[in-house]
């Protein structure tokens, strides 16, 4: 169950009352019909094991025990060691999707065993056609999980139901890993932690061994039992199953749904201190200095201390990003900022403890957000001197803090921040939580500024519950602080999710002045009121090839707090429909009401005149089986936008003809006609290919080229991966932005070498 309501259809679409009125309520009424036509049919549809609401955490939970190794097994993918042989078998795993606690066809077993250093799982994943059976598109880290096989691991070694950290694998090896946060609700897989698997493919179908370190959890070492749960997805035929089966509606990090392990017992005491520095050498040009400089050396680096399981402390001295993701571009068509996700390692691990619950999705308030520390508003990169992270979690409880130096760079002041947060379960269901932040910006030192210095102080609290597994409830009030005005921003969210039904509401307050300096807001001046329903349906006379259908009204509406005029919203209602190849197809209708009281200001030279711009918008998007070698998918719409018209493409082709060569091409198409205060007729395109290829999921090349002509901008990021020890890289890459048009000067051009080595001492 998540906080925010996501949107089928095409991005940056607004639109009013009136007549148009008559068009939304269309749209409703046919969406709501949908819902009451399948509503009969849907129970007697539903697997038939599945009581009301079902399934329901297990009482009594599960055992399963680990047993003590006498030695590490060899990492080979082979479980043919005599301890994996000797350790207890756990089977009997059970359908999530799309049949629902049902037995799985696909045979699973799990053994697990421990030492001194480390915990590991071995699994043998049976396939009725051997490897014939297996899907695997490609080999890169984080992969994604609906084009592939996998098998995971999640673990709650506090035993809270609460957090959960989770270790997947795919059958060539790649690796997969994620925090879970709220029971689930929030996931972050950008983390990356310090472990290894192994696979080995054969006739029977795949087998995996997986070795975590200690180091890697944060646990208490109480005498309880962990809890623990176990994943497969068969790609080939979209079952995906687990020893404890989670309700298809959440991720498998909801840890009321798993069993309890026993046997374990982990090293007493702090997980000691870790180091990782890094050596970096810098060649670049850039338009302002055309000729190549002399190469730029750096050292820097973390150091990673432990003083208890369940603390760790992080300090940091001369941060460096240079092997980050790039920010994938976008073409703007909305009256909101554009939220950009984070990408740093450093920022990735443990973000529930310093950031409160606020909303994301469509609208975003976010009173800490972690890329406005080293990054400029233009996504310019400002150098971090160094700062400091502390985070500590209980089975109750969770605290952070953190201290942080960005250094004056290009007109951005010099500035430092510090996060506090802490947050306490009242009951099994209940979380509060307290946060405070504070930016102090010093005065521009280069010649001829004036700009002062400034603070910014920020606060939250937030809270959080569940009635049941289905029902949840949170919301969050915040203040923002400079100088003498104090401005205040309010979240909330309730919502019931079941397997066959999703309804909520969300909304947010926010004062005209609310602007954190340490977070991020889409617009300040806002009542935001959004409600949904989400149907699932799976009716007895569906076409073999159709899985379930999901009709769906969703609607945003965006107030102006104390008066309540409009400013713009939208009704959306569509109809997913998912076929059991993975295929994926729905039609869409919109209608929009925009009240600008001002220019808005879309590209250069096209404004949208203030008044009333009430239109409509209909769109089909359709993806192929995203597991095969070749896969489609776009997304087509079309209709009056704003004054004027919009015709819309997006598109995206996947080529994979082994895994270790894969291809994708991205591409945007905007149509805009008689447009703005002067008619204007554009078209804005946006090219975005990709090339990965593979040596093995450890030493990978990738290039990746973004072409914009909305912003007239050619970015290229070009780079060379090579993991030659958990979390220890050598990068070479190559980053290159260029104005269209342009082929002599670049206007920027940048190649790096580094070298990241974790070591633990």
């Amino acid at each position: 169950m998540s906080s925010s309501c996501a949107v089928r259809g095409v991005p940056g679409r607004r639109g009013g009352w009136g007549r148009p009125v008559a068009g939304a309520l269309l749209v409703a009424l046919a969406t709501l019909v949908t819902l009451a036509t399948f509503a009969p049919s849907a129970a007697a549809a539903q697997s038939p094991a599945v009581p009301s609401g079902g399934p329901f955490p297990p009482s009594p939970r599960p055992r399963v025990t680990a047993q003590r190794a006498s030695a590490a097994p060899r990492l080979d993918g082979v479980l043919d060691e005599a301890a994996w042989r000797q350790a207890s078998p756990i089977e009997g795993f059970r359908t999530v999707s799309p049949d629902i606690d049902q037995p799985a066809k696909a045979r699973t077993v799990v053994r697990m065993l421990f030492t001194d250093e480390a915990l590991y799982v071995g699994a043998m994943l049976y396939d009725s056609l051997g490897a014939r059976g297996i899907r695997l598109q490609d080999q890169r880290r984080d992969f994604g999980e609906l084009q592939s096989d996998w098998f995971s691991v999640v673990l709650d070694p506090l035993h809270d139901t609460r957090s959960a950290i989770g270790f997947t694998v795919s059958p060539a090896g790649s690796l997969r890993d994620a925090q879970g946060f709220d029971g689930g609700d929030v996931v972050n897989e950008d983390w990356d932690g310090v472990w290894r698997a192994r696979t080995a493919v054969s006739d029977s179908g795949w087998s995996v061994e997986i070795e975590i370190p200690w180091s890697t959890l944060r646990f208490v070492k109480d005498g309880r039992a962990w809890g623990v749960n176990f994943g497969r997805q068969s790609r080939r035929t979209l079952e995906v199953s687990g020893l404890v089966p989670w309700p298809r509606q959440f991720s498998r990090y909801r840890m009321t749904f798993a069993a309890d392990l026993h046997g374990l017992d982990p090293p007493r005491g702090g997980s000691g201190v870790r180091a990782r520095p890094f050596a970096l050498g810098d060649l670049s040009r850039t338009a302002e200095r055309p000729t190549l400089g002399r190469p730029i050396g750096q050292l820097g680096g973390e150091l990673l201390v432990s003083p208890t399981d369940n603390s760790l402390l992080e300090l940091t001295a001369n941060t460096d990003f240079a092997q980050a993701d790039v920010d994938r571009q976008v073409v703007n068509l909305r009256r909101f900022s554009v939220f950009f996700p984070e990408r740093r390692q450093f920022f990735l691990e443990n973000t529930d403890v310093l950031n409160p619950t606020g909303v994301d999705g469509e609208y975003v308030v976010q009173p800490f957000f972690s890329r406005r520390i080293g990054l400029g508003d233009d996504g310019s990169l400002l150098p971090i001197r160094g700062g400091g992270r502390y985070s500590w979690r209980s089975g109750r409880a969770s605290a952070g803090a953190l201290v942080i130096h960005q250094a004056e760079s290009g007109g951005n002041a010099a500035a430092t921040f510090g996060v506090l947060r802490g947050s306490r379960f009242l009951s099994g269901a209940t979380r509060v939580g307290a946060f405070a932040a504070i930016r102090e910006d010093a005065p521009l030192s280069s010649p001829g500024a004036s700009r002062p210095g400034a603070r910014n102080i920020v606060t939250a609290v937030d809270a959080l519950t569940r009635v049941g597994e289905s029902i949840q409830m949170n919301g969050m009030l915040s203040t923002s602080t400079s100088g003498d005005t104090t401005s205040l921003a309010a979240t909330w969210f309730a919502g019931r999710d079941t397997p066959g039904l999703y309804t909520g509401i969300l909304g947010a307050l926010v004062t005209e002045d609310y602007a954190p300096r340490t977070g991020f807001v889409s617009r300040s001046n806002v009542l935001l009121t959004s409600p949904a329903i989400v149907g699932t349906v799976q009716p007895a006379w569906r076409p073999k090839s159709v899985v379930w259908f999901k009709p769906a009204l969703i609607s945003y509406l965006y107030q102006t707090p104390g008066t309540g005029t409009l400013q713009e919203g939208y009704v959306q209602g569509y109809v997913d429909v998912f076929h059991t190849n993975g295929a994926i197809w729905y039609p869409y209708a919109e209608r929009h009401f925009q009240r600008p009281t001002a220019p808005v200001a879309l590209f250069d030279g096209v404004e949208i005149a203030p008044g009333t711009h009430d239109y409509s918008r209909y769109g089909l998007f359709a993806a192929s089986d995203r597991s095969a070698r070749l896969s489609l998918q776009g997304d087509l719409s079309g209709g009056t936008f704003f004054d004027g018209t919009l015709d819309r493409f997006t598109g995206t082709l996947r080529l994979a003809p082994s895994p270790r060569v894969a291809f994708t091409a991205n591409y945007e198409v905007n149509r805009l006609r008689a447009l703005g205060m002067r008619d204007t007729s554009l078209t804005t395109h946006l090219l975005a290919p990709e090339l990965r290829v593979f040596m093995n999921p450890r030493l990978q090349f990738s290039a990746f080229y973004q072409y914009n002509t909305s912003v007239q901008r050619g970015a290229l990021n070009a780079r060379v991966s090579w993991e030659f020890q958990p979390l220890s890289f050598v990068y070479l890459v190559y980053n290159e932005r260029r104005a269209i048009g342009d082929a002599v000067a670049a206007l920027n051009q940048q190649l790096v070498l580094k070298v990241v080595w974790f070591r633990p001492w």
